[in-house]
C-alpha cells in the first residue's frame, strides 16, 4: 500500500492506494465542536439520524434500499463535536454509491415526519443509558477530569432529551450548512482507478470554506485532583464497571508521550492478554474477565486523559480494585522489566503490522490520525519513537504522569452493599 497525506485549502487528504483493492474506504470528518451546550449536542446527536433519513426524492426506506442493493454502506456518526461519514462498497459499485453520498449531502430531506420519529429514537437511547453501567461509569470520569465546557465533558442525558423540545428543522439546516462549510478531513482507502473515480466527486462537494481552518490553541482539563471514588447505583446489573484513570497533560507532539503510551500498554495494553493487569488481576487472581488500559481524547492541540476499563462482582470488587491499585504503584514504583520492554516493543511493532493487512484498518488508522493532527508523515515518525525510546525514559514517564495519589476511581453497578468499602479508596 501507499499513504500519502496532503493539506488543502478547504480539506486535509489522506490517500491510501493498494492495487486491484476490489473495496473502497471513504472517510471524510468535520470538527463542528462550539458549544458543550445540551442543545448543541441533542442538535448534533439528532443531525446525524436525519441526514440518513432521506434525501431528494428518496424516503428513509427507500435511500437505504438503495444502499442495500448496491451492497453498499454509508453510516454517519458524531463524537465530541465530530461529525463523522464513512462510505464502505465494492470498486465496481463505486459510482452508484458516491450517487447516493452526493445526493445525501446535497438535498437532505429533514422531514417533521423523520424529526419526530428520530427524536424518539433518541430518546430511548437516552433511557437505555440509565442502565449503562460502563458508559455511566466512563462519564463520571471524564466530567471529574474535565470542565463543563470541554469537549470531553460529558453533558446529562436529561439536559440532552430536555433540549430536543427546542430543535427544529432550520436548526437542522443551519448545522447541515456548518458541515458543509467546515475543512473536512477526507480519507480513501482503494485502488488507483477507485481514488480517480472519486477525486471530481469531492471537488464538486467542497468546492469552497465559508469557515476558515483554525490553528486551535491547547486545551486543558481542571486542575490536578486528588483521588477520589465516585459511585452510581444501577440496580439491574449483575457486575460493578469501573473506570479508572487520571488526566494526561500531554499533546500528540509532545516528547513524552511515546514513552509514555509503551508504559500503559505494558499495565493493560488494549486487547489480548499481553499487560500486566490481564495476566495478575484476571489470569491469576480470576477477579475479572477483561481489565485493559488506553489513554483517550488526545490530538495535537488537545490533552487527553489515560484510564482503565474492568468491572468485578460486588463480592470481589474490593480486592479487585486493591489488585488493580497494586499494579499501578508497582509500575510507578519499580517501573518496566528488562524482559518487558523487549517483549513489548515486538509486540507494538507486530500489531501494527496487522493492521496494514486491511485496507479498511489502515485507511481508518490513517483517518483517526490525520483528524488527531497528524499527518502520516508525523505519525511514521511518532510510531519510531515506539522503538526507539528507553527502558529509563519509559520508567520516568511513568512516574510523572501515571500517579497514584490523582487517580479518580469511578464505579457504577449494585453498589448499595460495598458504598463504605468503595469510598475508603479515596
Amino acid at each position: 500500500m501507499h499513504i500519502k497525506t496532503t493539506t488543502h485549502e478547504h480539506f486535509a487528504l489522506a490517500e491510501i492506494t493498494k492495487p486491484y483493492a476490489a473495496t473502497v474506504t471513504l472517510h471524510i470528518t468535520a470538527d463542528c465542536f462550539s458549544e458543550n451546550t445540551p442543545e448543541r449536542i441533542a442538535l448534533l446527536l439528532l443531525y446525524t439520524d436525519l441526514l440518513l433519513s432521506g434525501s431528494g426524492t428518496y424516503s428513509r426506506e427507500e435511500f437505504q434500499h438503495k444502499l442495500d442493493e448496491l451492497g453498499s454502506k454509508i453510516i454517519v456518526s458524531e463524537g465530541e463535536g465530530r461529525i463523522s461519514i464513512t462510505l464502505s462498497t465494492l470498486a465496481e459499485k463505486l459510482k452508484p454509491t458516491l450517487q447516493l453520498l452526493e445526493l445525501l449531502l446535497t438535498k437532505p430531506a429533514f422531514k417533521a415526519k423523520e424529526q419526530k420519529r428520530a427524536t424518539q429514537t433518541l430518546k430511548n437511547s437516552l433511557e437505555l443509558f440509565k442502565e449503562n453501567a460502563r458508559g455511566i461509569a466512563l462519564s463520571a470520569l471524564q466530567n471529574t477530569l474535565f470542565t463543563e465546557d470541554n469537549r470531553h465533558f460529558d453533558v446529562p442525558p436529561a439536559a440532552i432529551e430536555k433540549a430536543l423540545a427546542s430543535l427544529t428543522p432550520a436548526h437542522l439546516k443551519q448545522l447541515h450548512t456548518e458541515f458543509m462549510n467546515a475543512y473536512w478531513t477526507i480519507s480513501i482507502g482503494g485502488s488507483e482507478a477507485s481514488l480517480r473515480v472519486i477525486e471530481p466527486v469531492l471537488k464538486k462537494l467542497k468546492p469552497s470554506s465559508v469557515l476558515p481552518l483554525v490553528d486551535k490553541e491547547l486545551v486543558l482539563g481542571t486542575d490536578t485532583i486528588k483521588r477520589q471514588v465516585l459511585q452510581h447505583e444501577v440496580k439491574s446489573k449483575q457486575n460493578i464497571e469501573l473506570s479508572i484513570g487520571g488526566h494526561l497533560p500531554l499533546t500528540l507532539t509532545a516528547a513524552d508521550l511515546p514513552a509514555f503510551l509503551f508504559g500503559l500498554a505494558v499495565l493493560g495494553k488494549w486487547g489480548g492478554f499481553a499487560g500486566r493487569l490481564m495476566s495478575t488481576v484476571r489470569e491469576k487472581e480470576g477477579l475479572t474477565y477483561t481489565i485493559y488500559a488506553r489513554a483517550d481524547g488526545i490530538t495535537t492541540t488537545e490533552i487527553g486523559y489515560w484510564r482503565i476499563l474492568t468491572f468485578f462482582t460486588p463480592k470481589d470488587v474490593v480486592q479487585g480494585i486493591t489488585s488493580t491499585l497494586r499494579e499501578i504503584s508497582s509500575l510507578v514504583e519499580k517501573g518496566i522489566t528488562k524482559s518487558e520492554y523487549e517483549r513489548f516493543k515486538t509486540i507494538l511493532k507486530t500489531g501494527e503490522t496487522l493492521v496494514f493487512d486491511s485496507l479498511s484498518a489502515t485507511t481508518g488508522l490513517v483517518h483517526a490520525n490525520l483528524v488527531s493532527g497528524l499527518h502520516w508523515e508525523n505519525y511514521l515518525t511518532f510510531r519510531q519513537a515506539f522503538q526507539s525510546v528507553t527502558q529509563k525514559e519509559i520508567n520516568a514517564a511513568l512516574k510523572k504522569y501515571l500517579n497514584p495519589a490523582t487517580l479518580v476511581i469511578s464505579a457504577a453497578g449494585p453498589i448499595a452493599t460495598v458504598q463504605k468499602e468503595l469510598a475508603n479508596f479515596a
